[in-house]
């Protein structure tokens, strides 16, 4: 599910980036604190808490082993969901839907299914 551990670093750690986790637990109280510490952190340049859905969104050259590290720190269990490095990150990326996500998967299941037996 997750392509690289927190504990190996990605390449190029001063290119900015955006960093989604998920966290467990979420209140609202850490709707103001999660951001003001992740914001202490060396190279980041925003951070944003939906507690509900239970997702913060980091910007910045922050590794991910820091990001994890720090809501460790403040008592949160926090795994990196996506994260996207350099100009070719998110903003090249059109956003899809979650509807969209699960047809595009639904059709890459059949058509293996299709191939499998041919």
């Amino acid at each position: 599910f997750f392509s690289q551990s927190a504990d190996t670093p990605f390449p190029m750690q001063t290119e900015r980036a955006t960093i989604v986790l998920k966290v467990r637990n979420l209140t609202e109280s850490d709707r103001e604190s999660l951001p003001r510490a992740l914001m202490n952190l060396e190279g980041v340049c925003n951070a944003a808490v939906d507690v509900l859905s239970g997702v913060v969104r980091v910007d910045g050259a922050a590794s991910d082993s820091e990001l994890l590290r720090a809501l460790s720190a403040l008592g949160k269990q926090a795994v990196v969901v996506t994260h996207t490095r350099g100009a070719g990150g998110a903003a090249a990326r059109p956003p899809s839907s979650s509807a969209a996500m699960r047809a595009k998967l639904f059709l890459r299941l059949l058509k293996r299914n299709a191939n499998c037996c041919s």
